[in-house]
């Protein structure tokens, strides 16, 4: 009954961050597509990173940037989501993380196409890019996939560890949004609006994760009250996300 109670308590508020989020990125977009106050700060970000560039810098903003361009996002999404699906004994956290990453990046190209907002001049690129700015695919992709890990790898642990687990994700998401204002190929806010898509897509695979991993153990619970021998085996299970 205390399971239940705060399943319900919960829900509620999954509802509102999953609208709030939504309502940022709607906002920030619609300001973005009419060229409002809020993108005052994008070319004075651009020119500072561009006066403060150097081959010992460039060179690794490349590298990161390419990783975790679309085919380095899935590939990593695939590779991750095999291992987690085999720590976990099953194909569902595997296909939810996959299935997440794939969704936002369709968002983040729909995005893109209806807000059609231009990159950074191509002066001020390193790496020539051409298609449409906001928001920014690459921090979509690490937001959303990374997070997910975070969320999975620390589901039923201890608050710490969960916290240090997205305090690394967010880490990884920042440093990648970092390289693509330090190469030019994207403004300020188009990696404001990257987290936020990535961050809401997150939210959401977190809460299908979280719904599989409660039924999963409704499950087990059964299993033991119909056979109490089979107690340990279920609660080293409902711990660590096996759900056999």
């Amino acid at each position: 009954m205390a399971a239940t109670n705060r399943r319900s308590a919960t829900s509620p508020l999954i509802g509102l961050q999953i609208l709030g989020l939504t309502v940022a990125l709607i906002a920030l977009a619609y300001e973005v597509r009419v060229g409002a106050l809020v993108t005052t700060a994008d070319p004075v970000v651009l020119g500072w990173f561009a006066d403060h560039r150097s081959e010992w810098v460039t060179g690794p903003a490349i590298a990161i940037t390419d990783a975790g361009g679309p085919v380095g996002t899935v590939l990593m999404a695939v590779v991750l989501g095999a291992l987690l699906s085999r720590r976990a004994r099953s194909l569902v956290p595997g296909l939810i993380l996959i299935g997440t990453v794939g969704v936002a990046a369709a968002a983040s190209t729909v995005t893109k196409a209806v807000v059609g907002r231009s990159r950074p001049p191509i002066v001020s690129q390193v790496l020539l890019e051409t298609d449409h700015s906001f928001p920014s695919g690459h921090v979509t992709g690490a937001m959303v996939l990374f997070t997910m890990v975070a969320v999975i790898l620390g589901y039923g642990s201890p608050a710490a560890r969960r916290g240090l687990l997205l305090v690394a994700a967010f880490t990884v998401t920042v440093v990648v949004a970092v390289t693509r204002l330090y190469l030019g190929e994207h403004w300020l806010t188009d990696v404001i609006g990257g987290i936020l898509l990535g961050g809401l897509a997150a939210l959401i695979g977190s809460e299908l994760y979280g719904i599989w991993m409660r039924r999963a153990s409704d499950r087990l619970h059964s299993v033991v009250e119909v056979d109490p021998r089979h107690a340990v085996g279920a609660t080293e299970a409902a711990t660590t996300g096996r759900a056999a």
